[in-house]
């Protein structure tokens, strides 16, 4: 394991365990806020880590995902208001339209982590390794966000067909799909002028909303049936 490696796995590791605290211990402050805490929390500590440890395969990586997460309100709205498939309760602090603010920096966390797992497996194994990490860790990074959320009450399905209540199947193969999107937009933009990765995280974003509502078409609404 790399020095970014190991710094990347105490960061995340860091942040899971504080967010644990903050979402579960009682008190007045509304879970949105404390969303925005963790959040703005977790991208200046990245921020500080990488630029003081000179991690720039990392640093690459996260503003890929930071800049895609702020598209990716796009296909949550969509869900909401067009497919009216998911709900996210109120949180007590502001919303972007029918989604909460939040959400514009929720998918950097995970999108970071996918293409982290992509890029060492890659170094190591090679290019169809990377890919194939890119699929393998999405699937379990987003089953887990799926079977934790929901019950913190973050989003919640609705009208689809879920099994134990919290995970919608048709959202899956779309979110391995983001998996690998990400690991491209990743390996396009590394090496290239930073805004680059503005037009990418938004075709990423395009291309997970279609998938979304393919998805939904083919598994809810039986359009093959």
């Amino acid at each position: 394991m790399t020095s970014e490696e190991r710094d990347l796995v105490l960061v995340h590791a860091g942040f899971l365990l504080v967010a644990a605290v903050v979402l579960l211990l009682p008190g007045e402050l509304a879970r949105g806020w404390r969303l925005w805490l963790l959040l703005v929390g977790y991208d200046l500590v990245t921020l500080a880590v990488v630029l003081a440890r000179g991690h720039d395969r990392w640093l690459r990586a996260w503003w890929l995902a930071a800049v895609t997460s702020v598209f990716q309100v796009v296909p949550d709205a969509v869900l909401v208001d067009g497919l009216g498939t998911l709900r996210f309760p109120a949180d007590g602090a502001p919303d972007l339209g029918p989604v909460p603010a939040s959400m514009a920096l929720m998918w950097t966390v995970p999108l970071v982590l996918i293409v982290s797992t992509a890029d060492a497996a890659a170094r190591r194994r090679g290019a169809a390794a990377g890919w194939v990490a890119a699929v393998l860790a999405a699937g379990v990074v987003f089953l887990s966000a799926e079977a934790l959320l929901p019950p913190l009450g973050i989003w919640e399905p609705v009208g689809v067909t879920t099994i134990g209540g919290w995970l919608a199947p048709y959202v899956l193969p779309p979110e391995l799909l983001l998996g690998a999107a990400a690991w491209w937009g990743v390996q396009v933009t590394r090496e290239r002028h930073p805004l680059l990765a503005v037009p990418v995280g938004a075709l990423i974003s395009l291309l997970y909303t279609g998938a979304l509502a393919a998805s939904w078409l083919l598994l809810e609404r039986g359009l093959l049936a």
